[in-house]
């Protein structure tokens, strides 16, 4: 494998969802522009990845929730950066651009954690795409079922500043035991005025309603482990104070219209500290 081969299993999903930017970013009416996610998409066109992703994105034809909870996270991340926050930890990151499309302010550090291959291909191709970035970009090997906060030290996170936390397209692919203990590391990790943005999936998605979904994402060689519906109560455990969306509510949607399939939450929440 070279460092320009996209990792499977999850990995694909997160190619999935750069397929699904990259569409989104077309429209005239677009909720965002994502140029990183054209790079990837042209350097993996006429490639069997490619023509696999695009046809389960066709098939699935749900894009909206994708492009909606893109808007969502990048309109809490927008927001915290403005009020000050200079430190954003994504968790899982995968193929996100957000380090190169969403403004900072100066000095604001953005470390992204995830797998030795998955960060390998990153690093190369945004150094071959020679997109501004608009923050000290800190990508880091983790493995978020063991020891991930010792490699966030190391890389220069400091735990007594406030923090913007992302949580997307990960919680899922986690057991619940691994989901909480996620959970638990960030709030030990959190200074008061710390923000959480975090996705988790709707437990309809485990019945057999959530079934042809389900078995899109096992067809790009992942697996759904857990999903919950008390995200308030669970982040209240914790010391978070939560707003709760779920993925089709219109107040969210900018006027698009999701699906009922697939359920998710989105949730927007702030440590006391």
């Amino acid at each position: 494998m070279t460092t320009l081969d996209i990792p499977i299993g999850v990995g694909q999903t997160a190619l999935f969802v750069a397929w699904q930017r990259h569409a989104e970013s077309q429209r005239p009416d677009a909720l965002f522009h994502d140029p990183f996610a054209e790079v990837l998409i042209n350097h993996l066109a006429g490639t069997a990845t490619h023509a696999h992703v695009s046809e389960v994105a066709r098939r699935a034809n749900f894009p909206q929730y994708f492009v909606v909870r893109t808007r969502y996270f990048d309109d809490g991340i927008r927001e915290a950066l403005q009020r000050g926050v200079k430190q954003v930890v994504t968790l899982a990151a995968g193929v996100d651009g957000r380090p190169a499309r969403l403004p900072c302010p100066p000095d604001t550090r953005w470390f992204e954690l995830d797998l030795p291959d998955m960060v390998s291909f990153k690093r190369e191709l945004m150094q071959r795409s020679s997109l501004p970035l608009h923050c000290d970009w800190r990508p880091i090997v983790a493995d978020l079922t063991t020891d991930w906060a010792t490699p966030l030290r190391k890389a220069g996170f400091d735990a007594t500043q406030p923090t913007v936390w992302l949580i997307e397209g990960l919680l899922m692919y986690l057991t619940e035991a691994e989901g909480n203990a996620v959970v638990e590391r960030i709030s030990a990790l959190s200074a008061a005025g710390s923000v959480l943005l975090l996705e988790h999936l709707h437990t309809l998605m485990m019945s057999e309603e959530g079934r042809s979904a389900r078995e899109r994402v096992e067809s790009q060689g992942a697996r759904w482990l857990s999903a919950r519906d008390d995200i308030q109560d669970w982040l209240s455990r914790y010391g978070w104070s939560a707003i709760v969306h779920a993925g089709a509510d219109p107040s969210i949607t900018h006027g698009r219209t999701v699906d009922r399939i697939p359920a998710g939450w989105f949730a927007s929440a702030v440590f006391a500290g």
